[in-house]
Parts: structure tokens; sequence; C-alpha cells
């Protein structure tokens, strides 16, 4: 069980499937993030595939679904990250989704600077992520953080096909 302390007195910590009614709730919230993705508002399926879906060659011991909670215990994130994919310690943030009331105050560069500690003491040498190009806000959020690209891929969701930024830090 994760549970990470922030400085901020918010935190991070495990959550499960059981846990699907407040998650779908918080990706209602950010609808714009969906409408960019998917061209489409979340369904119940979408925030369901949080829990389930994995990459090729991992299985559930390697995912980790986390929850970002507020100083009242309110899910106000998620994040979605899975370890040494698509190497050996490479870890892949998949998905790190913040209601949008709790944005563009530095909350972000909170949870990544601890995102960064926990996955370097659990073994991670560097992070990945992949960022629709869409998503202006995004880019420059994890370039700003220190990432850099490092190629772009054609990736299909809902109803869209995306170029994807895949970019890396080197932790």
């Amino acid at each position: 069980m994760i549970n990470i302390k922030l400085e901020n007195h918010y935190n991070i910590r495990s959550i499960s499937i059981d846990d699907i009614k407040i998650m779908k709730s918080l990706c209602e919230r950010c609808l714009d993030y969906y409408l960019l993705q998917n061209a489409a508002p979340p369904s119940k399926e979408d925030a369901e595939e949080i829990f389930t879906e994995l990459p090729p060659g991992k299985n559930y011991e390697d995912k980790f679904v986390l929850g970002l909670f507020n100083h009242n215990d309110q899910l106000i994130g998620i994040i979605d990250i899975v370890k040494n994919f698509p190497t050996l310690g490479q870890w892949m943030l998949g998905l790190l989704l913040i209601d949008p009331n709790e944005r563009c105050n530095g909350l972000g560069r909170i949870v990544h600077n601890a995102l960064v500690k926990w996955t370097i003491d659990s073994g991670a040498t560097s992070l990945r992520i992949g960022v629709l190009e869409e998503n202006i806000n995004g880019i420059n959020f994890w370039s700003n953080v220190g990432y850099t690209k490092i190629k772009e891929v054609s990736i299909d969701f809902t109803n869209k096909t995306h170029k994807v930024h895949v970019m890396t830090l080197q932790v």
C-alpha cells in the first residue's frame, strides 16, 4: 500500500477498482481532457480502464493506480504508473489527471516531485510519458519539469487518432 504525504498536506495513496464511483466523478470533472483525447465525455469504461489496461508483457504487480487526495480527503487526481516499461528501470506514467479546480497552482509540480522521489526509491532510472500533441499545456508542463521529447507516435483512441509526443526524464 502506497501512501505519500505531500508538502501541501495532500497525499497520494493506492486506490482500487472499489473506488470506481469517485474515480468516475473525477473523470467527469476532467471533461476537458476526455474531450481532447476521445472527442467524447468520459464513460464508466474509461474510469475502469485506468485499473484494467496493461501494456504488453506487464502484469498487475507492475501497475500502480494512485489517488491524489486533498486535505478534506476528496479525490482530486489520478496517477497511473507502470514500472519497468518499456525497459528495465524506466517507469511509464500513463496518466496524471488533476481536477481542473486544482490546476495551475503548483500542485502538478509538487505531485511530480513526490513521484520522482518514490520511483527512484523503488528502482527507477528514468520516467516516460506520452502527451497528446494538441495538449499544449501538458507539453509545456512536462517540458518545464525536465522531460525531453524522444519521438512522436500515432495512437488511436476512442474516436480520434492522435500524434503523441513520447517524452522522458532521467532521474
